[in-house]
């Protein structure tokens, strides 16, 4: 056989071990290039999309433009299960987002399971607006388990949560006032326009003696009738954190004044307090008065659409007078007179020209 055959015939077994070789090669050119691409996806964008592709979902282009922000604004868009699997995976790698509304977007119990998993392993969103996503009734218990792991974990960084007008109900409270008992973190907590009756009331008054760190509550608009306002009450008693407390449309009555009153006596730290349409009458309004008369933090009062009683209304103005450090208090839609409201007003408008501490100390 010629040299020429030898080199053919040699030619001939190196060649496709040749292209197997390049073929390996362009192989792992495109791994590699999808790895980089992977590494690259600072906001979540990739990640969202190709989880819509595998759903077949339509891309929201407004979850696409805010995962470049800090505030992530998807309200009223009823994304559903699928829209909050698909926003979880870009949440589990998005560095950026600080804020997270979603309200209004029938989430339900598993898509709230689904975005409290995907926050538990970032700890970026310091903000959640859950608000008007069906997240009671049935969901209740998926939804509770889901929220209490993540105010529970030593990752959550949520300082401001809502989760109004939900329909959650007592058993919901009492698991969600369980795990923020142990959380350093959360300052802000709205639970108000839900289903909570008594028992929600005593978790929550249990929850204020706790280590909470709780500085605003908004728990109005739900049914925790006297029982439920007077162990909230008893709560703050010993808080020494919460400044602004709302609880308004809960039906409390004189037994509820009289122990908000008795627990404005003994607190030094809240400045604001609602309790706005509560069914009280003159005996709960001398109770409110003499806490307001002695509490040296409180600066605004609001017991709007109340039946007072003009004697009740004269125990709240002498309380007004008595401590100077009251500026706003609030009692339209009430049946005292309008003589009386226009005094009340007058001493405020007087108090609001002074100047004060700060105003004194620079000039």
């Amino acid at each position: 056989m010629s040299m020429v055959n030898q080199d053919v015939e040699g030619l001939d077994k190196f060649i496709p071990e040749f292209v197997q070789l390049v073929d390996d090669l362009d192989l792992d050119d495109d791994a590699s290039d999808e790895e980089e691409e992977e590494a690259r996806d600072e906001t979540g964008k990739l990640a969202y999309l190709s989880k819509c592709e595998e759903l077949g979902l339509t891309p929201v282009s407004q979850v696409l433009k805010y995962l470049e922000q800090d505030d992530m604004h998807i309200s009223h868009y009823g994304i559903g299960v699928r829209g909050a699997t698909a926003l979880a995976e870009a949440l589990k790698v998005n560095p950026n987002i600080t804020n997270l509304r979603l309200k209004d977007n029938k989430l339900g119990g598993d898509g709230c399971q689904i975005v409290c998993e995907a926050l538990i392993k970032s700890n970026h969103v310091k903000e959640m607006d859950l608000s008007e996503n069906c997240l009671g009734n049935n969901n209740g218990l998926l939804t509770r388990d889901s929220l209490a792991r993540l105010l529970s974990t030593k990752l959550c960084s949520i300082s401001t949560l809502i989760l109004k007008s939900n329909k959650l109900a007592d058993a919901d409270m009492v698991v969600l006032a369980n795990a923020l008992g142990d959380n350093r973190l959360l300052t802000y907590l709205d639970v108000s326009m839900n289903n909570f009756g008594e028992k929600a009331g005593v978790a929550v008054g249990n929850m204020l003696q706790t280590a909470t760190r709780i500085r605003e509550l908004n728990i109005g608009w739900n049914k925790l009738r006297a029982k439920g306002v007077h162990a909230v009450a008893d709560g703050i008693k010993s808080n020494g954190l919460v400044e602004v407390m709302n609880l308004g449309w809960n039906g409390c009555g004189d037994e509820g004044f009289v122990a908000v009153g008795e627990a404005l006596s003994v607190n030094g730290s809240l400045v604001e307090v609602v309790l706005s349409c509560n069914g009280a009458g003159t005996r709960g309004a001398i109770g409110l008065a003499e806490g307001m008369r002695q509490n040296e933090s409180l600066a605004s009062v609001d017991v709007d659409q109340n039946i007072l009683n003009e004697e009740g209304g004269e125990a709240l103005k002498q309380a007004l007078s008595d401590n100077k450090g009251i500026v706003a208090l609030n009692m339209e839609n009430t049946n005292t007179s309008e003589k009386l409201r226009e005094l009340i007003a007058t001493m405020l408008h007087d108090r609001l020209q002074l100047p004060t501490k700060q105003d004194m100390n620079n000039a």
